[in-house]
């Protein structure tokens, strides 16, 4: 694989293929967009191009060098992402890769670090992380890739070339999906929910995903008080047929069934603009009743919990507590408009 095969995204491979080509990469990027967008991918393949032995702008696949990028074995490659057993990257995680970047590199002429979330970085560990972007070494390449990039400070977010990733158009994603062996009318479908995400769709495409989708989004909209803890490991049940309970499928699916959310209330919010549904056409009477329910403001506020809901899934935080928050602000919504109907009344 090589940039030029990252879909949807022009702009960033345009700005990357010409830092490659003129041999002006950065020794800090900054990767900046929403989840499953490609900002990884395109991390990889960046690396995969400055790491290759053939020296060359585009990588060639074939080479030892490019094969252990590709199965990310590579010993001039770190990865640095929060283990499992915690949200965060902390300041000892970041210290360790700083010492390994100012080692020599063991395979090759250059290294490449990839930070993935970024935002998933203490405001200690982004101190540490600092240093070595103000004194980097001659001979390496630090990526991070961030979906909040408000997360990060200012000055590690100045000392990065910044490459925006776009949320993917709709069509591309279905074309994306059908060439994976997804129907073209199911597609069509995910492409609409999955709102630019490669992925959002590929979660969407599971069909344990989509069916539990049926029961999830009526259930959750008329979420009441004292039931949010029963709803939430319903719903992170259906998700999750037998045999696939490990937590990183359980995790995946509950981001699946949040992005869905997501795109049930901007669905709501566009009702309200007059915009019409775009996402979820076939629960067109439940999403018109419950964006009936509340004022614009209060439908942008459940919006921004679930979007929260999302990033925090990105950081690897407890699937249970996220999706049991996500159902609370749906019962606190309802209950809100129980309370104004009580007052009219």
């Amino acid at each position: 694989m090589s940039l030029d095969r990252i879909k949807g995204q022009d702009a960033a491979v345009g700005v990357l293929g010409a830092a490659l080509r003129g041999g002006r990469v950065p020794h800090a990027l900054l990767f900046a967009g929403p989840a499953g967008v490609g900002k990884a991918t395109s991390a990889f393949e960046v690396a995969k191009a400055i790491l290759c032995r053939k020296g060359k702008a585009e990588p060639c696949e074939t080479c030892p060098s490019c094969r252990r990028v590709e199965s990310r074995t590579h010993s001039d490659l770190y990865i640095l992402a929060p283990p499992r057993e915690r949200a965060s990257i902390v300041i000892d995680d970041v210290r360790a890769l700083s010492a390994s970047l100012y080692e020599s590199p063991m395979e090759g002429m250059r290294k490449v670090a990839v930070i993935d979330p970024a935002d998933a970085l203490t405001e200690e560990a982004q101190n540490s992380l600092l240093k070595t972007l103000e004194e980097p070494p001659e001979d390496t390449t630090i990526i991070l890739a961030a979906v909040n990039t408000d997360a990060l400070l200012p000055t590690v977010r100045s000392r990065c070339r910044r490459v925006d990733f776009v949320r993917i158009p709709d069509d591309a994603v279905e074309r994306f999906l059908v060439e994976s062996g997804v129907g073209k009318d199911r597609a069509a479908q995910i492409a609409r929910v999955a709102d630019g995400s490669f992925g959002a769709a590929l979660a969407l495409a599971d069909g344990a995903l989509l069916a539990a989708r049926r029961e999830a989004i009526p259930a959750v909209l008329g979420a009441r008080r004292g039931g949010e803890d029963a709803l939430a490991e319903a719903i992170m049940a259906g998700a999750a047929p037998k045999g696939k309970r490990k937590l990183k499928d359980i995790r995946e699916d509950a981001l699946g069934i949040a992005t869905i959310l997501e795109s049930v209330v901007v669905d709501c919010i566009r009702v309200k603009t007059g915009s019409g549904i775009r996402a979820n056409t076939d629960l067109a009477d439940e999403i018109k009743a419950f964006a009936g329910r509340r004022d614009f403001e209060a439908l942008t506020a459940l919006e921004k919990t679930v979007s929260d809901g999302i990033i925090m899934l990105g950081y690897f935080a407890d699937v249970r507590l996220v999706v049991t928050g996500i159902v609370g602000a749906f019962s606190r919504f309802n209950a809100a408009d129980e309370t104004q109907i009580e007052v009219i009344q």
